[in-house]
């Protein structure tokens, strides 16, 4: 085939193992591995293959990465689908691939070869895989792809006893993958990134979780499909949180909506470098764009230039926040509090899971707790937890009036009907 695998890729669609599991960095074509598998699979043999992915996006995402490999399969292969939709596709040999976001009741009402992709980061993860053991029972095979999330869930139970269950294990670095002929600036990642989330995600590494104030599956619980897949009508209130970097750090800004008590994840976007005219910019397109009730921004340092300037130009619209400690202790406390009461949305956005697990609390040798997260004198330090912490923080106080948005009559009795 006209289709470059690296070798790495190519040892795992040839291992025949009934049962496997990758650990694998990020940015290296796992999630493409895992769908030509599943292609060789389906036109090999007459079977049932279900791909179960962290949220709906995901898996319309693997879909269409299924949908440009049967390109290339096409050229060699008679491969006129019988059937094709958003989540599934029947081969001329009545094969079937399923995408799916997982969950316990998708694996129980299923009877085929299962294939996860990035596990650590599924939702109820013990419960997905206890649901699908009588599967495993009937001979079908499991592969279990996923880059690690911490010393907990069910990916790393599986891994640091994948030999004892009998899978078979494979293992690639980021620095694997390179030497292997993958292109990709490392150096990049490696500046924006702390070193914990670096070791993580591009090294493999199992990063111990017992010192994060927000634990992983508190925050994946928070994951909704909701804010992946929002169909772009307002119907709450805005509120923007914008956290300042410029040279060693990226600017982040995190978009909320407010419905009701709970807060949900709109827009997340960051700036690398830019010079503050850019960011300046950035910010009043996104202004324009969600009309925001109320933008905090970090006023610490390098943000104090930014902050004036649009409070100059917007008034009370905007307010600029120092971080001090007790200001990063009221954030970290009120964000956690809205994950603890399931008031809080968020997209699976990596970045943004790995800043909100990177935040620790510590207790200073005076007896003062501080919280914060890792950094090195060139790494980032948890810059989209601090936006969205900021964005909650602009919709805290519960007195506000909404801010109505006005549509046109047919949008508006669109809206409303089946009421």
């Amino acid at each position: 085939m006209s289709f470059k695998l690296y070798p790495y890729q190519e040892r795992w669609i040839k291992d025949k193992s009934r049962l496997k599991i990758w650990l694998a960095a990020r940015q290296i074509g796992k999630t493409t591995s895992l769908c030509f598998e599943a292609l060789k699979f389906a036109t090999e043999k007459r079977c049932s293959i279900l791909i179960l992915s962290t949220t709906e996006r995901q898996s319309m995402e693997v879909m269409d990465r299924i949908a440009s490999l049967l390109d290339v399969f096409k050229k060699v292969i008679d491969l006129r689908l019988i059937r094709e939709s958003r989540s599934e596709i029947m081969l001329p040999n009545r094969s079937k691939i399923v995408a799916l976001p997982a969950s316990p009741t998708t694996v129980r009402g299923y009877s085929g070869h299962v294939f996860l992709d990035e596990f650590a980061f599924h939702k109820d993860s013990k419960a997905i895989w206890t649901a699908m053991l009588p599967i495993i029972s009937k001979g079908y095979s499991v592969r279990v792809v996923s880059t690690p999330a911490g010393k907990s869930g069910k990916f790393y139970e599986l891994w640091e006893n994948a030999t004892q269950l009998g899978f078979s294990k494979h293992k690639v670095t980021i620095y694997d993958a390179i030497n292997e002929g993958l292109n990709i600036d490392l150096e990049m990642f490696k500046r924006t990134m702390d070193a914990d989330a670096f070791a993580q995600e591009f090294e493999c590494e199992f990063i111990d979780e017992a010192f994060s104030y927000f634990p992983l599956e508190m925050i994946l619980n928070a994951v909704s499909s909701e804010c992946d897949s929002w169909d772009g009508i307002k119907r709450g209130i805005f509120y923007m949180g914008i956290d300042i970097g410029r040279k060693r750090d990226i600017t982040a800004i995190v978009v909320v909506e407010k419905l009701g008590d709970v807060f949900y994840v709109r827009h997340i976007d960051e700036m690398y470098k830019e010079n503050f005219e850019a960011q300046r910019l950035k910010i009043e397109m996104l202004k324009n764009t969600y009309q925001p009730h109320r933008i905090c921004i970090d006023s610490t340092g390098l943000g104090m230039q930014l902050a004036e300037e649009l409070q100059r130009k917007y008034g009370s619209t905007v307010e600029s926040v120092t971080f001090t400690q007790p200001v990063k202790e009221s954030l970290v406390t009120y964000t956690r509090m809205l994950f603890e009461k399931n008031a809080l949305k968020i997209m699976s956005h990596q970045g943004l899971i790995r800043d909100i697990h990177s935040i620790k609390k510590y207790v200073t040798e005076a007896g003062n707790i501080r919280y914060d997260a890792d950094r090195t004198e060139s790494e980032g330090h948890g810059d989209y937890f601090w936006a969205l912490a900021l964005a909650v923080h602009a919709g805290a106080k519960p007195s506000e009036m909404p801010y109505i948005v006005s549509r046109s009559r047919r949008q508006a009795l669109e809206l409303t009907r089946g009421y």
